[in-house]
């Protein structure tokens, strides 16, 4: 099956897509989960970006979520999600990021924009509007996330998200409010409901 591109400006433009039935069908910026992160970096590359002091590795290190690309002309920043111990760094996830700095309000708004042009053609998924809760990744509990999955029925999940972070991570990390479309694999969707933070 054809990959479909998921092109996420303030306008959206799915018109002629018709269906997905695997989380293989969809890319960012030609990045599919199961692509070698080789495809796009050196492996050179891929060795510096995970020492960097940015990289945020998940529990036990299993996980890691790197930057590959860093402001295009659709996204603000480009993250992939690989295992740093996998020599072949398959690509087990993808986030487009777009920052709404002190916008949560605008940032909900492209959220419901993006999922709403989803619904019109990922027929073969179920639909989990989640709202907001406090985000897991913020032991303070005072970070919050409003959230919006396509479940693919093979595995897989696409996701829109906005992310409300605290006062105290923006200050602390730099972290600013963010719109998120994620594609994971199955095997790190586990992974992270598995209590992977």
């Amino acid at each position: 099956m054809n990959r479909l591109l998921l092109i996420l400006i303030l306008t959206f433009s799915f018109q002629s897509l018709t269906k997905a039935d695997d989380i293989t069908d969809f890319q960012i910026e030609g990045m599919s989960i199961g692509d070698s992160a080789l495809d796009f970096m050196t492996e050179k590359e891929i060795i510096k970006t995970l020492d960097h002091k940015h990289t945020f590795f998940y529990k036990k290190k299993v996980f890691a979520v790197i930057t590959s690309l860093l402001k295009n002309d659709k996204y603000d920043r480009i993250s992939i999600t690989i295992k740093p111990n996998d020599k072949s760094f398959l690509i087990h996830g993808i986030e487009g990021i777009i920052y709404f700095n002190n916008d949560i309000s605008g940032c909900l708004k492209k959220k419901i924009e993006a999922q709403n042009e989803l619904k019109s053609f990922l027929k073969n998924t179920n639909y989990n509007d989640q709202g907001t809760y406090k985000h897991p990744g913020d032991p303070s509990g005072n970070s919050l996330q409003t959230v919006f999955d396509f479940n693919f029925k093979n595995g897989g999940l696409t996701r829109v998200v906005c992310h409300d972070w605290s006062e105290k991570l923006t200050n602390e990390k730099g972290w600013t409010d963010e719109f998120k479309i994620y594609i994971v694999s199955e095997v790190f969707y586990d992974f992270v409901n598995s209590d992977g933070y």
